[in-house]
């Protein structure tokens, strides 16, 4: 089984919408035949530049569709797709065209063009340029084109290189991770099974498709037969939520700690809201301990979930579009506090784990074995081992072949056919997996002891205050943490106290501000032990974003670039 059998497939799939995105503040549709003809298409103008199966072909562009129609076209007939970040910096987008020996560099419009244009000079060979607008697709198709773009999916084996994969990495330069088809028929096949997803549903994409995620999405899309809806932005996903109404959803933790934020921030402005709320929260948990030990629940608890929560989480349940029956988070750990929260709004995040170099999930959550607070059980032939000293090792169909020119690094993770992920983690009593965290972020104090810092982190952003975290305290006596604030949450919290809100600066110096943060950090020490205890922290009024290399694309904070720039605060912090 390849990907291209999946597009050989489609022949049968005459009915059903495909695509959904915005024109001309239209949606539009692509049904099912049209997204085959527009793959051809384009399959047919990559033969006429002399692209043929095995040459490089990068992507350099923002989500939608016509990045899936390029893709596939691509994967199905044999030609490795090479993904790039629409934000990707100069730096990482001259090393990623010269290691990956791309023939082709096909982007998305003019804008980036203009970021080609400084860097083309340093080029190792020479790459051709398009955009999309340089291919028709609606060219038309004759009979014998359709039966030369099927011959070429046929030729495709499942041992064959489909993809390399750079990965973003909050360290060091990207790594070609090389994914074979075998790895993607496994993944995707496996886990829209495994959760459920039927062909009538809808999902709202908006993750980028260089990260491997996203691309999951995408291809499990044209495996699955639902469809995939493109957010505008991830400026006006709640717009499109609401307009869309998805089924499910793909995203990042941060997505869901930005819509709890959010949540809180509406909820502490109202009080009598937020005693409802809070009652709310109350009765769920209490409803969700005697689920999970299997005890029969009180009438009196379920009269007050259909009336006290059904009225406290409706909103909620409508901020997400109202339809929405689960969404799946992977690529960072998520908070078990914010699982049960979602969960009981109506609403289950299934937590999943993987990387890039296991082409995605190898554990994940079901709506039917759910386990907040872990990241749920291996994923069908997927074989997991806890070493000695806790790293996760996998074996699997799913795990890449190689990183890409760097046998080196390829040997270095590999031992007895076993793939060394460099995450810590452990197995629940009943089988789930549970990650701590990355074993080269594991901070070591002064003292010998080993601290989690995406733990402490993860637990500091429930404040909606908060945006992102660094822990620091590698080789110290203590642990410390730089904070970086929401700033639409602080001016709205500005607001409440009836401050000027103009200068951020001002409010996040205002004692008020000071002790709010400093009620959340006591509240993360409480459900600490002593030497993970946070005992100093700074408030720093910069935004941390993508673009300014301060966040990874999966918006996971970048530790060695962060820690260089604020050296001289956390140093203070310490002395």
């Amino acid at each position: 089984m390849t990907v291209g059998k999946w597009l050989i497939d489609l022949q049968k799939r005459s009915s059903g919408v495909a695509l959904k995105y915005k024109s001309d503040d239209q949606w539009r549709e692509v049904s099912w035949p049209e997204y085959l003809n527009k793959v051809i298409s384009l399959w047919i103008q990559l033969q006429k530049l002399e692209i043929n199966a095995g040459d490089h072909v990068g992507i350099l562009s923002s989500t939608r569709w016509e990045w899936v129609i390029a893709d596939m076209a691509l994967v199905g007939t044999g030609i490795i797709s090479v993904p790039l970040y629409a934000n990707q910096s100069d730096e990482d987008l001259l090393f990623i065209i010269n290691h990956s020996a791309i023939s082709l560099l096909i982007i998305e419009d003019d804008v980036y063009q203009k970021q080609i244009d400084r860097i083309k000079s340093q080029f190792s060979k020479n790459v051709l340029i398009n955009s999309f607008a340089d291919f028709n697709f609606e060219k038309s198709i004759s009979k014998t084109h359709r039966q030369d773009f099927f011959t070429a999916c046929k030729k495709v084996k499942f041992t064959d290189i489909a993809t390399i994969v750079y990965t973003s990495g909050t360290t060091g330069i990207p790594k070609g991770v090389v994914l074979l088809h075998e790895a993607i028929i496994s993944e995707v096949e496996e886990i829209f099974k495994l959760i459920g997803v039927k062909s009538e549903y809808t999902s709202l994409t908006f993750l980028p498709y260089a990260h491997v995620m996203g691309r999951v999405e995408m291809w499990g899309n044209c495996y699955n037969g639902h469809t995939l809806a493109f957010a505008e932005s991830i400026d006006l996903l709640k717009k499109n939520l609401l307009e869309i109404q998805p089924d499910f959803m793909i995203a990042v933790p941060r997505i869901f700690e930005k819509v709890y934020a959010g949540i809180m921030t509406s909820v502490e402005a109202q009080p009598l809201k937020q005693k409802l709320f809070n009652q709310a929260i109350a009765v769920s948990a209490e409803i969700a301990k005697y689920r999970e030990t299997k005890q029969t629940i009180p009438w009196d608890l379920l009269l007050q979930q259909e009336t006290i929560c059904r009225v406290a989480f409706a909103p909620i349940k409508k901020a997400f579009g109202g339809k929405l029956l689960f969404a799946l988070s992977g690529g960072a750990p998520l908070a078990p506090e914010l699982g049960n929260f979602f969960s009981y709004c109506g609403i289950q995040v299934l937590e999943g784990y993987g990387l890039t170099e296991t082409c995605a999930a190898i554990t994940v959550n079901t709506p039917y074995n759910f386990h907040p607070g872990t990241v749920g059980n291996p994923i069908g032939e997927v074989q997991i081992k806890i070493a000695n000293d806790g790293e996760i090792l996998v074996k699997s169909k799913k795990c890449f072949k190689e990183y890409y020119k760097n046998p080196q690094a390829t040997a270095e993770v590999f031992n007895d056919g076993y793939f060394a992920t460099g995450d810590i983690g452990e197995f629940t009593a009943t089988g789930q997996l549970r990650i701590t965290d990355r074993k080269k972020d594991l901070i070591k104090t002064a003292n010998g002891k080993y601290v989690a810092p995406q733990k402490l982190e993860g637990l500091l952003k429930q404040e909606p205050l908060i945006s992102q975290v660094l822990i620091h305290g590698d080789q110290k006596k203590f642990i410390s943490a730089l904070i970086c604030v929401e700033e639409s949450a602080v001016r709205s919290w500005g607001e409440s106290q009836n401050l000027p809100t103009e200068d951020i600066q001002n409010l996040i110096q205002n004692p008020a501000f000071h002790l709010r943060i400093q009620k959340q950090i006591q509240r993360t020490n409480a459900n600490l032990a002593a030497h993970e205890s946070i005992k100093k922290f700074e408030i720093v009024s910069d935004v941390w974003s993508i673009e300014n290399g301060s966040l990874t694309p999966s918006l996971k904070v970048k530790r060695k670039f962060l820690e260089k720039k604020y050296a001289t605060l956390i140093e203070e912090m310490y002395e």
